[in-house]
């Protein structure tokens, strides 16, 4: 199966999770490396764009998308999340401790929080799989749309306001 991630040009050919174990994310704590990807490129550039800040300053040739290639027979599939437990953030961690700790599949498929419906394949880059069965198949160039940052996420609220103003204002003009 193919999975998808999107990154700085200087850093998407590192499959070793080191940004998360610096960081930390949704699913690991600080100091686990857990490679993280999605089933689908638009879920990866999503999942990219909302974590960045809006004082970025984005260069469009700064980005590069990555096609990984995992064995299907290898990836753990969780039971659905009751919504207490997607917003219990130590829960979380805990299955991801688990399935670190036990290494008995390369990939945990995890419900996207950003897109319902749709799914992240976190990648433990310590299983004996990552370096003998899981490798970068394609690496391009990504640009993001310039009009996705062209505006703070306040500011595209603001202007979703104002739109919808327009429209009732115009009703009462007619």
């Amino acid at each position: 199966m193919y999975v998808y991630r999107i990154a700085s040009k200087e850093y998407i050919e590192d499959l070793s999770g080191e940004g998360a174990r610096l960081y930390g994310g949704r699913w690991n704590r600080e100091g686990v490396a857990v490679l993280y990807t999605a089933s689908s490129l638009s879920l990866a550039a999503w999942e990219y764009w909302v974590h960045l800040d809006d004082s970025i300053t984005l260069d469009q040739n700064a980005f590069a998308a990555a096609t990984i290639e995992i064995p299907d027979s290898s990836i753990l599939e969780l039971p659905p999340l009751t919504p207490a437990l997607a917003d219990n953030e130590e829960y979380l961690f805990s299955l991801t401790d688990n399935w670190i700790v036990k290494n008995e599949h390369l990939c945990m498929k995890v419900p996207s929080f950003v897109i319902e419906g749709e799914f992240n394949y976190l990648i433990n880059p310590l299983h004996p799989l990552a370096k003998a069965n899981m490798g970068l198949v394609k690496v391009n160039s990504y640009s993001f749309d310039k009009r996705a940052f062209g505006k703070t996420l306040v500011e595209k609220r603001s202007l979703s306001v104002i739109r919808s103003l327009r429209k009732i204002l115009s009703n009462f003009i007619r």
